[in-house]
């Protein structure tokens, strides 16, 4: 914090009101029974697990789940829906888990003390004792393998047993199955049929309305003794749901399948309604959920008169906490509607990634520091994936999730609480600590930085999203490349405006009230990461001050654009531009003040760096140049990103051979940041094998030339510190349709551009 700060914001924010305090009473239904958990202490051995439900409370009126474990080394927490969660023992201690249930706009905090003893040694409880006196087994003794005939009774000590002796199995688990196999399966003949399924809705809009939006068994049915019937509903997404989160996998490939019927006409629904299928997940332990329809164009129109049968497949996300899986009704549909005999198939799971294949990152670790890959945070849910991303890569980039859009994207704006300031009841504003941001003085004085109050105002920074993908990172050993702070494309609009209006109409800031904001953005954020106290401080080896920069001026000018920069700066793309060296200016002092100047780079990344190298060389040196921005001369940007996205006709390995020998003269440092390759044209449905294997076989060549071009730079001094891949497979890659990765379908897909990466690696170090 800027040592000045709290004085100027106290003259800034010189209005006081006492701010009156309100309780919130629980809903009448909550106080006669509080929840409580089905179990305050177990104890289990390292290895099991045991489920624990939230009594008292039914799954419809709770609105969220979290649980939380002290200890993750001793015992794991997974939820299972809205009322239930799974304890895994993991090692003998003991494990405080606390589960918090908000039911209506009241939060309760359970606790269940988790006493984890060792796992018993293998075959410990069921292998004979040795040399020790027994007598013959009882009705009630454990059966063993042996026949019966072979282990005589006897009351005299036996010896212990051979090494010949048939080993006593471990107890049976369940078999693996495998595609295609039935998930679930129901006729809804009885109301134990109905135990796992219950109705989404809120309660107090269906009160209000005099209804009692319910599932229950109809005797109409399909086949069988009964049907699900949804009935007295008052909004379209009103429907039967069932949680099966532990009965699917990430990224399987699901049929679903039932009969559905409308059972009496309706005034408003006289040709019946639309049904859909929809999933809702969490991805993250007290995220949010998101949902989702399966597929999202599919609609069944279902008749009063007569049972019709519905039928899809879908794919579950790649990860996930929780999943839910519901049948609502189109648009405000609320008829009343049955469901019978729905079956639910595993059609197919992800194929596991080959571990046999040699390690990208090993293979040339000899030769660049850093071997990283794009990901979205959460793909390192998915432990097969992240499997797959720790084999070959020691590094990733959130393609989008740090992007200032998605960074400042919430269009909230906070005022600054200094703790001695009262901030007006009447300004209805959220209010944050001055210790979350950095204000300087000069920032304070600022009109478009008030609000009509006087309170001095930020953008709300989300630092809970920027913690959870540095910590998955940080938990499975991977380093994480920041990108990006400036970015004409995918800024918040409200960044440019007064009072950070997200007004179309608002009017913007001006220069000097800009160059602050980006001060503030840019060193809050990396005072953050970069905190004496942080637990992932030395995750982030990297970080794109400055993104494509040199192609602002391709963008649209009219207002609505995504370029606002050019609102406020001009038209015209310069070389020497202010607010760009100002970038890094405040990211070099963030890093300085926090330590980490020597051990992170600031990099200026662009796209088709091979097309005007001098020109992108030019840019640099201003940014580094001495000035009165910059008065030691200090080289605060570090270098080039290049992005190379490739397609092998302008972007030959002779043209990017030129362009990083230029940058390698240049002094700069070098990292190769979003590597992919596109010069042998489309594959899709109708592509032939043969067809296919020309475009794969093209592409190896490409990739191997490539990667053969920086390993000679890398021999000539260049000092090429990253190469990242953008992407895992082709199926992920924003390139999907033009084969671009190194993998195909899936991580298990082996491309032969692939093997072009690390024979080009094995070739070089044989020529050497």
């Amino acid at each position: 914090m800027h040592k000045n700060t709290k004085n100027v914001l106290t003259k800034a924010l010189a209005l006081t009101l006492a701010v009156s305090m309100m309780t919130v009473s629980a809903p009448a239904a909550d106080a006669a029974k509080k929840p409580a958990l089905s179990a305050k202490k177990v104890t289990l051995k390292a290895g099991k697990s045991k489920k624990i439900t939230v009594k008292n409370v039914k799954a419809k009126k709770v609105k969220k789940l979290t649980v939380k474990t002290n200890k993750k080394k001793v015992a794991t927490v997974k939820k299972n829906g809205k009322t239930a969660f799974t304890v895994k023992a993991v090692k003998a201690g003991t494990a405080k888990v606390t589960a918090t249930v908000k039911v209506g706009k009241k939060n309760y905090k359970l606790n269940v003390t988790v006493k984890v003893t060792a796992a018993s040694k293998k075959n410990d409880s069921t292998a004979a004792p040795a040399a020790t006196a027994t007598v013959a087994p009882t009705a009630a003794a454990p059966a063993t393998t042996a026949p019966a005939a072979t282990a005589p009774a006897t009351t005299q000590p036996t010896a212990a047993p051979t090494a010949t002796a048939p080993a006593t199995p471990e107890p049976s688990k369940e078999p693996v199955k495998t595609c295609p196999y039935t998930v679930i399966e129901n006729n809804f003949d009885t109301e134990e049929d109905m135990k796992d399924w219950y109705i989404r809705f809120n309660e107090d809009d269906n009160t209000a309305a005099g209804l009692n939006t319910k599932i229950s068994v109809s005797g109409e049915a399909h086949t069988g003794a009964g049907a699900m019937l949804a009935s007295e509903r008052l909004k379209g997404w009103n429907s039967p749901t069932i949680d099966l989160t532990d009965k699917v996998v990430p990224g399987g490939k699901y049929k679903v399948s039932f009969w559905a019927k409308v059972p009496q006409a309706d005034d408003d629904f006289e040709d019946g309604i639309k049904l859909r299928i929809s999933g809702g997940v969490i991805s993250e332990e007290g995220g949010s959920e998101n949902y989702s329809n399966y597929p999202a164009d599919t609609d069944y129109e279902i008749a009063y008169e007569e049972w019709t049968p519905c039928e899809t497949t879908f794919t579950v996300p790649d990860a996930f906490c929780s999943f839910i899986f519901y049948i609502e009704s189109n648009g405000s549909g609320k008829a009343s509607f049955l469901v019978d005999d729905l079956k639910i198939e595993c059609l197919s799971e992800p194929a596991a990634y080959d571990d046999s294949l040699p390690s990208i990152k090993e293979t040339y670790k000899d030769y660049f520091p850093i071997l990283g890959t794009a990901v979205s945070y959460e793909t390192l849910l998915n432990k097969n994936t992240l499997g797959f991303v720790k084999k070959h890569y020691d590094s990733v980039t959130y393609g989008n999730s740090m992007k200032p859009d998605a960074v400042m994207g919430s269009k909230k704006v906070l005022a600054i609480d200094t703790g001695s300031v009262e901030i007006p009841a009447e300004a209805e504003v959220n209010t944050t600590s001055i210790e979350d941001y950095y204000v300087t003085d000069s920032y304070a004085s600022h009109a478009g930085n008030l609000d009509a109050y006087g309170n001095v105002i930020v953008p709300e920074i989300d630092f809970a999203s920027i913690d959870k993908q540095l910590k998955v990172a940080h938990d499975n050993g991977l380093k994480v490349r920041y990108h990006t702070f400036i970015w004409h494309q995918q800024m918040p609009h409200h960044f440019f405006t007064v009072g950070y209006s997200d007004d179309d109409k608002a009017a913007y800031v001006d220069q000097a009230t800009m160059y602050d904001r980006e001060e503030m953005y840019i060193k809050s954020v990396l005072n953050h990461i970069y905190a004496k106290d942080y637990p992932y401080r030395d995750t982030v080896y990297t970080i794109d001050v400055v993104n494509e920069y040199t192609h602002m001026s391709n963008i649209s000018e009219a207002v609505g654009s995504d370029n606002w920069w050019r609102h406020i700066f001009g038209e015209e793309m310069k070389l020497d531009c202010e607010y760009v060296k100002r970038a890094f200016k405040y990211a070099y002092e963030a890093l300085e003040a926090n330590g980490k100047s020597k051990d992170v780079s600031l990099m200026y990344n662009d796209y088709n760096t091979y097309d005007y190298p001098d020109k992108i060389v030019e840019l640099i040196n201003n940014i580094n140049k001495k000035d009165d921005i910059n008065p030691e001369g200090t080289k605060i940007c570090a270098g080039i990103g290049m992005q190379a996205h490739l397609n092998g006709k302008e972007a030959t390995p002779e043209n990017f051979n030129k362009a990083v020998d230029t940058f390698r003269k240049a002094g700069f440092e070098i990292q190769i940041t979003e590597l992919d390759i596109t010069n042998c044209g489309t594959v899709d449905e109708k592509t032939t094998p043969e067809q296919k294997a020309e475009v794969e076989a093209e592409s190896a060549k490409m990739w191997g030339d490539i990667m053969t071009v920086l390993l000679n730079q890398k021999a000539l001094g260049a000092d090429i510190k990253a190469v990242v891949i953008w992407g895992l497979t082709d199926a992920t890659s924003w390139r999907s349709d033009r084969s671009p990765l190194l993998f195909g379908k899936d991580v298990a897909d082996k491309k032969p551009a692939f093997d072009a990466v690390i024979d080009a690696a094995k070739n070089f170090k044989a020529s050497k």
